[in-house]
């Protein structure tokens, strides 16, 4: 990861403090504020400053140094550090706004954040991509495969644009906000010119150093606005009395107005929506990975085989059974869907070692036998009719009679009758089932 804005701050405060100094100190002017071409003269100076290879490569060597020494791991537990970030760091305006003996640190865990999200993106989309061409490809060597889900990749691609756009917002405001409040700052607790020029560095650093090439740059604004934003400060920190009040108005106006960044309510309501939807989209991008081994081929009968010409019921049938397979993905991969099945896998007393399931990956068809959990000894109707057809006795009132589930023949076992074109449809069994594809075998329990 790149270095965080409270690393930079520590090298620009001890190590590249006497190049601040020199930045800031005006004695060897020529120009006074009031002078025409003072502006000029300050913006060659800043961008001297800026590409000065020599501070670059300093920082680029020392910065890992104080990562180490500063002993903070910004990715660990991120959703509840941003939590804490939200209620306790940046805060509403009526609870006293911005901390500022923390905002720093702050900072480094909402980068941490997107850094998380940009490759949990990239590896969703990456499967995505692996899926649709091992779907090509099989159908060009004469497999058959279902088709891709192209739900989760649409809702991920909308969610990227969301985040991405909410995190611009927060990255530029909230830097710019703890700029405004240590401008603004009164006597007693003001900073040093040098002092905010770190800040500064930290905060909107000219050159991003990366640590090797699968780092990334977090920047999401041009380098021309960070250019602005960078020499307004500058402009300000060495314009004449920089801490009055109609100067601190000033500059406030170029910050706002000029580089439109939004007003502080705005920015941490762009944070608080950006960490509900990169929640969603971390559930999102799972789910694409868990689902992504679903399309598995399966080898077309051969074409010397007769066939049987499909009738209208079998094509009534298909339609039923493919929007049934839509719908059932579609929810299977909703919170509310899980929950149910885990309830209902733990209130099932079917014993899964004999119930004979082979693996989805042994065989490309699918099992005629009901997965666990066994649906249809719960609430189906083959379990409200197994007691009149399996036991003659129980149905007769036969009160002497053992009872069923004392018989090896009964309900529990896993046989059950399937409809003949429910092999062509690739369905789970549990799919099967709800669609009254799949029965429950009726056994004889007596020996009249």
């Amino acid at each position: 990861m790149p270095p965080f804005a409270a690393e930079l701050e520590e090298w620009w405060l001890g190590s590249g403090y006497e190049a601040l100094a020199r930045l800031t100190n005006n004695e060897d002017d020529q120009l006074s504020p009031h002078q025409c071409g003072f502006a000029r003269d300050l913006q060659r100076r800043l961008l001297s400053f800026d590409n000065d290879r020599a501070l670059q490569a300093e920082i680029q060597e020392a910065w890992p140094a104080i990562r180490a020494t500063r002993g903070i791991d910004y990715t660990a537990n991120l959703r509840d550090k941003v939590k804490d970030v939200v209620r306790n760091v940046f805060r509403r305006p009526e609870d006293g706004g911005i901390d500022s003996a923390r905002a720093m640190d702050a900072l480094g865990y909402l980068d941490a954040m997107e850094i998380d999200r940009l490759r949990r993106v990239e590896t969703a989309k990456a499967t995505v991509e692996a899926q649709r061409i091992r779907v090509i490809e099989a159908k060009k060597s004469g497999l058959e495969v279902p088709p891709v889900n192209d739900i989760h990749p649409h809702i991920l691609e909308e969610l990227d644009r969301t985040t991405s756009v909410r995190y611009e917002r927060f990255h530029a405001g909230f830097r710019s906000w703890i700029l405004i409040k240590e401008l603004t700052q009164d006597v007693d607790l003001r900073k040093e010119i040098p002092q905010i020029m770190a800040l500064l560095n930290a905060l909107f650093p000219s050159a991003v150093c990366l640590e090797d090439q699968d780092d990334r740059d977090l920047t999401p604004y041009t380098p021309n606005l960070r250019d602005s934003i960078r020499f307004a400060v500058f402009e300000h920190l060495m314009s004449q009395d920089p801490f009055s009040q109609q100067r601190q108005q000033a500059i406030q106006t170029k910050l706002l107005c000029w580089c439109k960044i939004p007003e502080y309510p705005q920015v941490r309501e762009d944070l608080i929506r950006y960490h509900e939807e990169t929640k969603k989209l971390g559930e999102i991008c799972s789910s694409i990975l868990s689902t992504a081994g679903e399309s598995i081929p399966r080898q077309r009968p051969p074409s010397d085989v007769p066939t049987e010409a499909p009738s209208a019921e079998s094509s009534s049938l298909k339609s039923r059974a493919s929007t049934a397979h839509n719908s059932w993905q579609i929810l299977s991969s909703s919170p509310r869907t899980h929950s149910f099945e885990e309830t209902f896998s733990a209130s099932s007393s079917f014993d899964i070692r004999r119930s004979g399931l082979a693996s989805p990956l042994a065989s490309p068809v699918p099992s005629s036998a009901p997965p666990v959990p066994n649906v249809l000894l719960k609430g189906m109707p083959g379990r409200e009719f197994s007691p009149a057809k399996t036991d003659g006795a129980r149905f007769a009132r036969d009160l002497h009679a053992p009872p069923i589930l004392c018989y090896p023949d009964d309900i529990s076992k896993t046989e059950f009758l399937q409809h003949p074109l429910a092999r062509e449809f690739d369905m789970t069994s549990l799919q099967k089932s709800m669609l009254g594809l799949l029965i429950p075998k009726e056994l004889k329990s007596r020996e009249w």
